[in-house]
């Protein structure tokens, strides 16, 4: 037998589906995917996941907003831009015939994602700090907006126009999605006020991952379960600490979706469903420390990790909690004026 035929031999015995693998790009959040779980589906499925990472809001809308350019086929988006974009044909609808997991989801977070995504994980906005450096953990907003001296320079925020004003609506008593003008005079007078403090608008996983100052950042705005990524990824044996402040704080979902654009749409609908088996996402919310809407999932959940507030908050938090709805283009522009020149001058100093 020639080497040529003895090759073809070989290669349709042991890699048969290598033929026809796909990739699958999914625009996604650092460490915001269980690595087994990704392997597993991979090995299951004979095709592959690229990821393409985002850390904020505004990046990953951009990106999506040419999404057949940048060839995503599945974007992790959040509940305003899942509506937005899907009622403008960016993005496909999801059934229970396309994807039949669709049916182990509870029904708030399924309205929260609407009919163009999945629900895929939940949390909170809330401060993430140093615990063997702030000796007193904070409790409230004002202790990340009107730090003590001890922190000046040494301060974490967000450049997204939507978080970064959040922390001082909420200490001043306003609604997250106000559009009142005096709410956003002293939101921005508190963040200025702030200004010496901070060290990055940098997403907090991404500034300690990448800055070379990474050891000055102290106390930063974040989602809860960051603070599990960034002490695996800091191997700091649970030194960052995360709280929930006592005025409030955002109670925010993730959806999974899939792009108009895609050419490997029914690919895609695959892995969204498998992710959404009740065992694979009780083990993808546990491996990555995140809340899962999938009440199937819950159920399989270990006690431990069920019974962690810092997950799991008290009602009597997520009744004082704030979700994000579609803004008006003014209250957005508002917004962005307030963050640019927060930054402006923070890059100014």
């Amino acid at each position: 037998m020639s080497l040529f035929r003895i090759y073809l031999t070989v290669l349709s015995l042991v890699a048969p589906f290598q033929l026809n693998a796909e990739t699958l790009n999914l625009l996604n959040w650092e460490a915001y995917l269980s690595e087994e779980i990704q392997h597993q589906w991979e090995q299951q499925s004979g095709n592959r996941i690229e990821i393409i990472y985002f850390d904020n809001d505004e990046k990953r809308d951009a990106i999506l907003l040419n999404s057949k350019h940048n060839s995503i086929d599945i974007a992790v988006v959040d509940e305003v831009i899942a509506e937005r974009f899907g009622k403008e044909g960016k993005l496909i609808k999801l059934t229970e015939e396309n994807v039949p997991n669709l049916k182990h989801m509870g029904e708030f977070w399924r309205y929260r994602c609407g009919n163009y995504a999945m629900p895929y994980l939940w949390g909170t906005l809330g401060i993430v700090y140093r615990s063997d450096i702030v000796a007193t953990p904070p409790t409230s907003w004002n202790d990340l907006l009107n730090p003590s001296e001890q922190l000046r320079g040494h301060i974490g925020m967000m450049d997204d126009y939507t978080d970064m004003l959040a922390p001082a609506l909420f200490l001043h008593q306003h609604e997250l999605n106000t559009e009142d003008p005096k709410a956003f005079k002293q939101a921005f007078a508190s963040l200025k006020n702030q200004l010496p403090h901070v060290l990055t608008y940098d997403y907090v996983i991404t500034f300690l991952q990448n800055s070379p100052n990474a050891d000055e950042l102290h106390m930063a705005l974040a989602y809860g379960g960051d603070q599990y990524t960034i002490n695996e990824l800091q191997n700091s044996k649970g030194l960052w600490k995360y709280v929930i402040p006592a005025e409030g704080t955002v109670l925010w979902v993730d959806c999974l979706a899939i792009t108009a654009s895609s050419e490997h749409q029914q690919e895609a609908l695959n892995l969204i469903n498998y992710l959404n088996k009740p065992a694979i996402a009780a083990k993808n919310a546990e491996d990555l420390y995140y809340a899962t809407p999938n009440d199937a999932a819950t159920k399989l959940l270990s006690e431990e990790f069920r019974n962690d507030s810092e997950i799991f908050p008290e009602h009597k938090i997520l009744r004082r909690s704030g979700l994000y709805e579609v803004l008006s283009n003014e209250n957005i522009r508002q917004r962005l004026r307030i963050t640019n020149a927060i930054i402006n001058i923070h890059e100014s100093q």
